[in-house]
């Protein structure tokens, strides 16, 4: 059984919140996330759910932890592993018998646009950032977020797994991890076949037709 499903456009959307030419916007200037670190879906057209959750995820970091927008997409895509393993946990320990997750951004108070990334319970981070000049750290949660991505999906009857990971322990966790970097791959096949389009020059016009007089 195939378990990353495609959503079409406007399932997306309506699960990201986002109008058609926003997303497009944000494409074309680095400011959008999709899962497992890439910058384009695998397919045009087609998105899958933790796509959704990327997308709302480098929102969040935006509006919540004041990350520029590229800044957020940049760091949702380099550590999406990371988040990814937390949301895996947030599926299976719910909240409030179980500690939250957190996608945490601390900002550093010698150097006040230098920043660094943490990921996990509340007190992990905590111990990380000891001995460090902290001025804030903004906390996302990601159980927050996956309640984000569920409410959205109720409101626009659009019915998602019970589940959107796979755990280690889980049946069929290796075939989940072929498909994650069969996915990667052509994701990253689309975005240099892209950048090749792109840097290629226009064809010459061709050479008008001279009339021919009788």
């Amino acid at each position: 059984m195939k378990m990353l499903e495609a959503l079409p456009r406007g399932d997306f959307l309506a699960l990201v919140g986002m109008k058609s030419p926003t997303l497009d916007q944000r494409v074309l200037t680095g400011e959008a996330a999709f899962a497992f670190g890439c910058q384009k879906p695998a397919h045009a057209g087609e998105y899958l759910a933790l796509d959704a959750a990327a997308m709302l995820l480098s929102s969040m970091l935006n509006r919540l932890a004041g990350l520029e927008l590229k800044a957020a997409a940049d760091e949702v895509r380099e550590h999406w592993n990371g988040w990814l393993t937390l949301l895996t946990k947030a599926e299976r320990f719910p909240k409030p018998n179980h500690p939250e997750q957190f996608f945490a951004v601390a900002w550093l108070s010698l150097e006040p646009r230098r920043y660094r990334v943490m990921l996990g319970e509340a007190h992990e981070i905590a111990a990380e950032l000891a001995g460090e000049s902290v001025y804030t750290c903004n906390f996302v949660s990601i159980h927050l977020l996956l309640r984000l991505l569920r409410n959205n999906a109720r409101r626009a009857n659009i019915a998602l797994p019970e589940r959107l990971t796979v755990a280690d322990r889980d049946p069929g966790y290796e075939n989940w991890l072929r498909e994650i970097d069969a996915h990667r791959e052509r994701a990253a096949a689309r975005l240099k076949a892209k950048a090749k389009t792109k840097g290629r020059r226009p064809a010459p016009a061709p050479a008008r037709k001279r009339l021919v007089k009788a």
